[in-house]
């Protein structure tokens, strides 16, 4: 009697009240100390608990672990399939306390409140003989987040999992109910071991967590160990971007290394990756990995010294000292691994590499699931191409049934993959996760990585076209025009055609016969003089996957006029499609014009302009011409047609010209006047604009709205339009630190008007302006115009055009205020490449241009790239990609 009062008053003293609530401590529900029973004194009763997640649900599948203390009899498990909690949550809990073949746990919940978050919780020190089966504490410590250390492992396979540890004070099991990634058969002692203390199958055993629990004995840290952050961090990862950082970091700041480095660690892998194969800018990098392979066992390793690395290969045991941080790309981070003391041991070479693992598509889209196969090996099977170039910087999407996957080619063996059609289904893929950049919203964060082209295994896809060619350059009344196409395919061609209308006609099909090896060719049937003739092609397979080009009808057709064998430069000019390029690009051609352009402008622009008649569609751009040549002159050119200029990628792409192989002049002094067109119709938006290229044009009493850093934007009222004077060497300039433009002795500034300026229109680095030529091109100011408006301006950076590029582009941007602009090109991996500018700028819309050097000059290779902008306290920053 004397013993049932004093439990009695034990467990009155041991709990208390929370609104209305009684609230029982940890320690009296488990605490059975003079009970004469290892039951706990609250057997088969509903209790209240509060504590704090020791051991988080994530790790043990129905089960989590709180406690409310520390030491003995502060912890106690949970049965709570389907509950989501985090290690640190502070909860209070409403359950039956029952005993599990004698565990003591808490099951039935009733009530879940979260209380707090990210709260700690510090093992108990205890001795592997204290907690051992059977012995003086074990029963004490059941529940409860305990730390053994240096303890030999006096058997590495107990069975079912379980190993044996020992510190010199008896026996102790280790089970391995989470996933940790320990093999104890490969070490001698562990320096350390944490975990909830648990009772199964009549054992008492250390449940470790996750690979942080235990720490190896040796010189190598594991990379499982650098690598595996537990389940709640990274599903907490796509909301705050910062969850998923190894603990092995600084927390003080896990991304700047430099000054924050974590704690120094050996580490010993296989190398899977080899120097020099991806992309690392002017750096290096590599890939090792866990001699077993499987989740969580490998790390990138990259210095911005390519010179301090030797040359590693697949297959390499390494050996090296160093620290780890995180790569930060927008929400992205990359556990990176940082050698110190400038030495790699090769202990060996010419090993296997650890097996790819098996994931699903779907896998490799959200940190819960993607960040343990970061860095590692891994192939997909049987997806199909969903998307091709779905982004400017991979190269084509699959999916397998389970969600999208990017699959991107960092690996330099990649540079030139070809894009495989819609449809096609790969046999295999095989490559490395990489995360960077992206974005959670979209599951674009992850890539997988292939090495090398035979990493990507296609089976039987649809069809893929290539070299199309049109026979007949100029297509006349008498001409049946012969279109020809490659077909490659895994299977059987069943049918290759060409779809073609005349005007707005019907789409009429002829099939195409295969001439010899892959090439299928038919004939579109003479037409009139006059008519407009659209057609595309597609290819079918005996299994009915099909492929067609152009590959999206609705923007675009190939196309041609008929003619009588003279054309004009509207024939060459005119298409009725989005994205097409001229009729006849890369025909030889004949044309008459009159030169709207002279000597001093070619010179300082590198082109003569001809027009063979007024208004939209007439003109056009002539290189190659070295004579002296005045504007009025009439001249026959023979050259070919095409929107891609060489030598002037980003000057000249997307004008349609005629490099020029002749000419002979035929008349002098004859005229061609500017068009009058409103500003509006200039604009980049207009959906006219393009049929201006090239033409002689007028704008009339516009108000001059801002100078920029190389123009000036002028508008009517009907929308704005640019001025240039890159075909004039003087009397006409704008002057950005002061903010006027000059114009032939009238000094402008925003809100003057002026009656008239006129110019040749072209499209050049990334926008549409008029070129001025001479002083007759600029009529006079006419006062400042009353209902002048500032045009409203922001902070901004905009997408650098044209994107991808090579060798140059232009970043654009706008600023409200006068401000000092810096713009930085940074590498992928943080490296500063070049600084573009570090200079006051006015207010207003400003572009830039990048050569796609860096500061010594040297053009950077191929791949993506960061341009960051600081104006005053406005930061931003966009990718773009540099393409050979």
């Amino acid at each position: 009697m004397k013993k049932l009062l004093f439990v009695m008053f034990l467990v009155c003293v041991l709990t208390y009240s929370v609104s209305a609530q009684t609230v029982t401590t940890i320690s009296a529900v488990q605490d059975t100390t003079g009970t004469g029973s290892g039951d706990s004194p609250f057997k088969d009763q509903v209790v209240t608990v509060e504590g704090v997640v020791s051991a988080e649900i994530w790790a043990f599948g129905s089960s989590y672990y709180i406690q409310d203390g520390s030491g003995p009899w502060s912890g106690v498990m949970v049965y709570d399939g389907g509950r989501e909690n985090a290690y640190g949550d502070s909860i209070r809990i409403t359950g039956t306390v029952v005993e599990y073949y004698g565990l003591t746990e808490i099951k039935d919940i009733t009530e879940y409140v979260k209380l707090d978050s990210g709260k700690t919780v510090a093992p108990s020190l205890v001795t592997t003989g204290e907690i051992g089966t059977g012995a003086i504490n074990s029963e004490a410590y059941e529940g409860v987040l305990v730390q053994v250390n240096n303890a030999v492992i006096t058997n590495p396979d107990l069975g079912y999992g379980e190993w044996e540890i020992d510190d010199g004070s008896g026996p102790c099991r280790v089970d391995d109910a989470a996933d940790y990634y320990f093999k104890p058969a490969n070490y001698a002692l562990v320096k350390s071991v944490v975990g909830v203390l648990n009772y199964n199958y009549n054992d008492t055993k250390i449940e470790p967590r996750l690979a942080w629990d235990v720490v190896e004995g040796g010189d190598f840290t594991r990379i499982q160990r650098i690598q595996q952050v537990r389940t709640s961090d990274l599903l907490r990862t796509p909301i705050d971007g910062l969850s998923d950082v190894s603990y092995a970091t600084n927390p003080e700041d896990p991304f700047n290394a430099a000054e924050f480095p974590g704690d120094t660690v050996k580490v010993r892998g296989v190398v899977t990756m080899p120097t020099g194969l991806s992309y690392a800018g002017a750096g290096i990098k590599f890939l090792f990995s866990e001699i077993g392979g499987g989740p969580w066992s490998s790390l990138l390793s990259y210095n911005p010294d390519s010179t301090l690395y030797p040359a590693l290969f697949e297959g390499d045991i390494i050996e090296m000292q160093g620290y780890i941080t995180e790569y930060r790309t927008t929400q992205s981070n990359m556990t990176e691994f940082w050698l110190i003391g400038g030495v790699i041991d090769i202990v060996d070479f010419g090993q296997p590499i650890p097996d790819p693992d098996l994931v699903n598509t779907g896998d490799i889209r959200l940190p819960v699931t993607a960040e343990q196969w970061g860095t590692c090996l891994v192939y997909v099977k049987d997806a199909t191409a969903v998307d091709i170039n779905p982004t400017p910087y991979e190269l084509f999407a699959v999916d397998d049934g389970t969600g999208s996957l990017l699959i991107d080619d960092d690996s330099d063996s990649l540079s030139n993959y070809p894009d495989p059609p819609t449809g096609t289904i790969a046999d295999s893929i095989r490559g490395w996760i990489y995360h960077h950049y992206g974005s959670y919203a979209d599951s674009t964060t992850y890539v997988l990585e292939p090495l090398y082209p035979s990493d990507i295994v296609w089976g039987a896809g649809p069809p893929a076209i290539s070299n199309y060619m049109r026979g007949t350059g100029i297509p006349t009344p008498s001409d049946a025009v012969t279109v020809s196409v490659d077909v490659a395919t895994n299977l059987t061609i069943a049918e290759t055609a060409v779809h073609y209308k005349v005007g707005d006609g019907a789409y009429t099909k002829i099939v195409m016969n295969n001439t010899e090896g892959d090439t299928y060719s038919g004939d579109i049937p003479a037409q009139a003089a006059g008519s407009f003739v659209n057609y595309f092609i597609t290819t079918t397979d005996v299994q009915g996957q099909s492929t067609m080009t152009p590959p999206d009808t609705s923007k675009l057709n190939y196309c041609y006029p008929v003619t009588d064998g003279t054309l004009s430069i509207a024939d060459i000019q005119y298409t009725p499609w989005e994205l097409a390029d001229s009729p006849f690009e890369g025909v030889n051609v004949e044309i008459t014009g009159i030169v709207t352009t002279d000597t001093a402008a070619n010179n300082n622009y590198d082109t003569y302009v001809i027009q063979d008649a007024e208004g939209p569609l007439n003109g056009i751009f002539t290189f190659g011409i070295n004579a002296n040549l005045n504007r009025g002159d009439e001249i026959t050119v023979y050259g070919t047609v095409t929107d891609y200029n060489a030598d002037w990628h980003y000057k000249w792409d997307n004008n349609t010209t005629i490099l020029v192989d002749s000419f002979k002049a035929v008349s002098s002094g004859n005229a061609m006047d500017a068009v009058p067109v409103l500003t509006g119709d200039l604009n980049g938006e207009s959906e006219a604009v393009e049929s201006y290229e090239g033409t002689s044009v007028r704008i009339e009493n516009a108000t001059l709205m801002s100078i920029n850093s190389y123009d000036a934007t002028f508008d009517d009222g009907s929308g704005t339009c640019l001025v240039d004077d890159d075909m004039i060497s003087a009397n006409f300039f704008t002057n950005k630190s002061e903010g006027y433009l000059y114009a032939f002795g009238d000094t402008l500034r925003p809100g003057d008007k002026v009656d008239m300026i006129q110019g040749v229109f072209l499209f050049s680095f990334g926008t549409y302006k008029i070129e001025v030529r001479d002083v007759n091109d600029y009529g006079s100011s006419v006062g400042v115009d009353a209902n002048f408006v500032r045009i409203p301006l922001s902070y901004k950076l905009e997408q650098n055009f044209p994107n991808p590029f090579n060798p140059e582009t232009r970043i654009y941007f706008e600023i409200p205020d006068a401000q000092q602009v810096k713009v930085v090109i940074y590498n992928m991996l943080g490296q500063k490449v070049r600084t573009l500018i570090n200079d006051g700028f006015n207010p207003g819309f400003h572009v830039i241009n990048w050569d796609g050097c860096d500061d010594s000059g040297n053009i950077v290779p191929t791949g993506i790239y960061i341009y960051r902008i600081k104006a005053g306290s406005f930061i931003a920053s966009k990718k773009m990609m540099m393409m050979k």
